[in-house]
């Protein structure tokens, strides 16, 4: 149980930390906030990256995204969604990056692995549909530093 919330923590710290990755922050769509975030997966702790199966690794990348429904009390919970992704570098064409479900406790995310190399810029397309929401589009840019 620590190391789901331990988790969810990790998530939510690469979160805040790559503000800067994103397009324009969180995306709405209906009554849900998206948020999408990519990092190194060398930057997650070994414990965690073991538990859900993401090989540590310099030379993958790896993406987040969460969907999260605010409630009338002023809560937030992460909910399941359809989640898809595509990643392109330079001129080359988008390959599809394999997402899968994360449980954190109560909540879920959605996660992913790519390649990646020192100074490669990533633009990422992401689908989500919310549960019983209006499919949304995410476009996310990422540089890596991998040395």
């Amino acid at each position: 149980m620590f190391i789901q919330r331990t988790l969810g923590i990790v998530i939510a710290a690469g979160l805040l930390a790559a503000q800067s990755a994103w397009a324009e922050g969180p995306v709405t769509a209906g009554d849900y906030s998206i948020y999408a975030n990519a990092m190194t997966a060398e930057t997650l702790n070994p414990e965690i990256a073991n538990l859900y199966r993401i090989q540590r690794s310099k030379l993958n990348g790896v993406l987040t995204v969460s969907v999260v429904k605010p409630h009338p009390d002023g809560t937030r919970e992460n909910v399941p969604a359809q989640v898809e992704a595509t990643a392109r570098t330079g001129d080359g064409p988008a390959g599809m990056i394999p997402m899968r479900e994360i449980r954190v406790g109560e909540g879920v995310s959605y996660v992913g692995q790519f390649p990646i190399a020192d100074l490669q810029i990533v633009d990422f397309e992401i689908q989500v549909t919310p549960p019983g929401g209006e499919p949304a589009a995410i476009e996310l840019q990422q540089q890596f530093f991998t040395d």
